[in-house]
């Protein structure tokens, strides 16, 4: 493994349905590399995502949000540094009345798992 590369620690965050804001500990800011307790607006963060990973983020968040269902999956980010990271994203569902009111879950850095030994 990399000694450059963080440890593989997870990050709590959330998201609110009814506006798509975003609430993250430290460790989700450290994994985006954006400044802790900046404001971050959830399209920005999709930007971020790789096209492939973007593309089954929005369909396992669809489904989940339709089921009131979980999900897990790795993604592709690239940082506002221009960094590439590899993340593992869990995800449930909060659901109040029948109805899905929030996502959270984990977010964690597995950069160093997905990293091959040419790199």
């Amino acid at each position: 493994m990399d000694a450059d590369l963080p440890p593989a620690l997870a990050a709590a965050w959330r998201c609110d349905l009814s506006d798509d804001s975003l609430s993250w500990t430290a460790g989700v800011f450290d994994l985006f590399g954006i400044p802790q307790g900046e404001r971050v607006d959830r399209r920005e963060i999709v930007g971020m995502y790789c096209e492939e990973s973007r593309e089954l983020l929005d369909r396992l968040r669809a489904e989940a949000i339709a089921t009131c269902g979980s999900f897990t999956f790795e993604a592709r980010i690239h940082r506002r540094d221009g960094e590439m990271r590899w993340m593992r994203v869990t995800a449930d569902v909060e659901v109040k009345n029948g109805r899905a009111t929030h996502l959270y879950g984990m977010k964690q850095d597995i950069t160093g798992e997905m990293a091959s030994p040419e790199a």
